[in-house]
């Protein structure tokens, strides 16, 4: 199974320390964030992984090069369109994918290689569409935060930043199957606005009848370097469980 990350995105929440440095490059244990992500991946077996990238590419590049330094073969795809969301990044992965199932991860969550295992093994012989679901999540993602209405069977019936009835969070963390690109494309199309986001899009998918089943990662080690205050806590009290 291949590997997509997503790490295209500006990090303005940081202010002025992502003026100068891409915010995936900002240091936890004198490690940059991306590190940590791909070290999990190649230790849940994943080598073929492809970044995602936009804001400061050439500073990404520059620091991950071939990923061979990590066990991994990384390329790149490259979205113009970073500023306008993510759903567009995930959309330039497709020619890496090779119509194949892959696993998502957002490149600035802080993940284990036991969450993208227990991910990647989750009804193994299952096709639709698996979100990775933290159903015990800390009071600090009480605001900001993806959440989700996880059903009967284990099936997402809702998602959204703003739903007012949910039961977990999104960890950013997905299986998914070649089928997503064409709910990508559909929705692209329909939609409007001015910023095409990932949770929108499967909000989207599960609207038209779409299965979005939930993985229970409620105990894996996970953690979204969203603000400063995020990235200052790691700084101080950060053990990774792949170290």
């Amino acid at each position: 199974m291949k590997g997509v990350i997503l790490s295209a995105g500006l990090g303005s929440r940081f202010g002025l320390h992502t003026s100068e440095e891409h915010k995936l490059l900002l240091r936890i244990n004198d490690r940059p964030i991306i590190d940590y992500t791909l070290r999990s991946f190649q230790k849940a077996g994943i080598v073929e992984v492809v970044l995602v990238v936009g804001f400061m590419a050439d500073r990404i590049r520059g620091w991950v090069g071939d990923g061979s330094s990590y066990g991994l073969n990384v390329q790149y795809a490259f979205n113009p369109d970073y500023k306008l969301g993510n759903a567009l990044s995930l959309r330039r992965a497709h020619d890496f994918t090779n119509d194949e199932a892959f696993i998502l991860s957002m490149g600035d969550h802080m993940i284990s290689s036991e969450l993208i295992n227990n991910v990647m093994e989750f009804c193994p012989n299952y096709q639709p569409s698996v979100l990775g679901v933290d159903f015990n999540p800390s009071l600090r993602y009480a605001e900001d935060v993806t959440r989700v209405l996880v059903g009967a069977g284990e099936r997402i019936s809702s998602i959204g930043k703003h739903i007012e009835k949910w039961n977990g969070i999104d960890s950013g963390v997905f299986r998914l199957s070649s089928e997503i690109f064409e709910v990508v494309d559909e929705w692209i199309g329909l939609d409007k606005s001015e910023r095409y986001e990932l949770g929108d899009v499967f909000a989207y998918m599960i609207s038209q009848g779409g299965i979005l089943k939930s993985c229970d990662i409620s105990d894996c080690y996970w953690y979204d370097v969203d603000t400063l205050e995020d990235l200052q806590h790691l700084q101080t009290r950060f053990i990774h469980p792949d170290e």
